[in-house]
């Protein structure tokens, strides 16, 4: 009854329906009763047959078109995050290869969707947890929480930029939406389909050659159909599972330990340790003693910070800020000069750097504390995967003493060297590059000659700029992993706002009767 109360009622749209498509659905029959009358029935059918045999091609061009303008057009969206790791970056390389092996989804079924999401988030997760038993549930409640915050702040920012009338849709909309489906959807459906049916079969009883005919047609649009909405579905399932995998790479990657607000707190924290000013790049000097660091570091600052000397001078871990006008700044730690091994104190000035600045010195024939520290290094950043290794630069000091000892008249060009000063130097950087396995733009040769002025510092703190961002990237990384595992302090606070909850409710809970 309900029903037929509703039809009653929107009486007048049913009406203005049927007024604007009967015009056109009576062509339609009349233009095929004028066919079979005419006898050109058979020349539109084989017209139609031929046209339906060239949609295979066109077809299959258009879809490998779509493809490729897919590809084109979410180039950037493509693209790994300039602040990802390798890790990560191998991870994206299997988002990728998803998204390429995916065909485009249905408008209307979205199984395919929800298992192609699946096996995104499954592909990324192993890849990070490749041991763990339940790889996807590898991640904690506020690090979800913190991805469904972003999420929604994203959505309603592309809702309301893309989504006409937003702000004027109410929940109550889409409940009444969904109530008009749950009460008419199932009969509409149906209906249309016993009509569709109902129709078929009579059009094959009255005239079995137009029905053969207009099924050949109606299929032959479907696909039609189908091939005209492959570049939008294409578009919208690349895009789909390029944002599901960047979203699983944040989120079991680690970096959603932290939000902005608590990764500021952290930076501040991590700086607060440091006595003096803050500084935003942390870089940690290390070589063999008397390689020059403690006179590099008085260069840098243009000020004496530590005492320079003909005997090794840094005898405990110093740290400056150094300020100098018109570079960037940054905090500077001097280490104590190498052992022939890694000691624990350069190991965990080394998990705090951003930046290694590695001081060795040109006229110094023993390489071997220096190369056995930095493989020590290296096998530490290998066994820590997660971890973003800081970059490595090496200031080649005492240059001016190499041969000819009494020729000293700078600038050099050592990329075209034209003296023997210049080819010496040349020669040096290419053997420091050799032995200790750098590459050569990461080596500047430097002088801080005593009575002279100091050689090629502009050089040093221009590879120290172009090294800056990727510093912040490794300054980043290390806040975000030194919070991976929860304070002692942190426990307690939150044990005791729990306990103050539950007491809370004991004592004001209403007495029973």
């Amino acid at each position: 009854m309900k029903r037929i109360g509703a039809f009653r009622h929107y009486w007048p749209e049913a009406l203005l329906i049927l007024a604007i498509v009967l015009p056109w659905l009576s062509l339609l029959v009349l233009g095929m009763v004028w066919l079979w009358q005419s006898d050109h029935f058979w020349r539109w059918a084989l017209g139609a047959f031929i046209l339906g045999l060239l949609t295979w091609p066109l077809s299959w061009f258009v879809r490998r078109r779509a493809n490729a303008e897919a590809r084109l057009a979410l180039g950037e969206v493509a693209q790994p995050l300039a602040d990802w790791h390798v890790r990560e970056r191998d991870a994206w390389s299997d988002v990728l290869a998803i998204a390429d092996a995916t065909a485009p989804f249905s408008l209307l079924d979205v199984a395919p969707l929800l298992a192609s999401a699946q096996a995104t988030v499954e592909a990324v997760a192993r890849h990070f947890h490749p041991q763990a038993q339940d790889a996807w549930a590898q991640f904690s409640l506020p690090e979800v929480l913190l991805l469904a915050e972003r999420v929604s702040r994203d959505v309603r920012r592309e809702a309301l930029t893309q989504i006409p009338g937003v702000r004027a849709l109410r929940l109550s909309h889409l409940i009444w939406i969904h109530r008009q489906h749950e009460r008419y959807g199932a009969l509409a459906w149906t209906g249309w389909h016993a009509s569709s049916v109902l129709w078929r079969a009579v059009r094959a009883v009255l005239n079995p050659v137009r029905a053969a005919g207009q099924e050949a047609s109606g299929a032959l649009v479907d696909k039609a159909v189908t091939v005209l909405s492959y570049r939008v579905r294409a578009f919208a399932t690349r895009l789909l599972v390029l944002e599901i995998g960047r979203a699983a790479i944040e989120l079991y990657s680690g970096r959603l330990k932290l939000s902005d607000a608590e990764l500021r707190a952290a930076r501040a924290r991590d700086l607060a340790a440091v006595e003096g000013p803050i500084a935003p790049v942390r870089i940690v000097l290390i070589g063999q003693v008397s390689a020059g660091k403690s006179s590099l570091v008085n260069a840098l600052a243009q000020e004496s910070r530590s005492a320079v000397g003909p005997v090794p001078t840094t005898a405990r871990v110093a740290e400056y800020l150094l300020e100098a006008e018109g570079q960037p700044a940054v905090s500077v730690v001097d280490m104590p000069g190498l052992c022939d091994r890694l000691e624990p104190d350069v190991l965990s000035q080394v998990e705090r750097a951003d930046l290694i600045l590695w001081v060795a010195s040109a006229v110094q024939p023993a390489r071997g504390p220096d190369r056995k520290i930095l493989d020590a290094l290296r096998a530490w950043a290998a066994a820590h995967p997660a971890r973003r290794p800081p970059p490595i630069l090496l200031a080649l000091t005492h240059v001016d003493e190499l041969r000819p000892a009494a020729e000293w008249a700078p600038p050099y060009d050592i990329a075209v060297p034209a003296t023997s000063k210049a080819r010496a130097m040349r020669d040096a950087v290419e053997a420091v590059a050799r032995t200790l396995d750098l590459s050569i733009d990461s080596i500047v040769p430097i002088a801080m000659p005593p009575d002279g002025k100091p050689y090629n510092l502009d050089a040093l703190w221009a590879r120290l700029a172009l090294e800056l961002e990727e510093a912040k990237l490794v300054q980043l990384d290390r806040l975000r992993h030194g919070q991976q595992t929860m304070s002692l302090r942190e426990l307690a606070s939150q044990l005791g706002q729990a306990g103050r909850f539950i007491l809370k409710g004991v004592v004001t809970r209403p007495p029973t009767a």
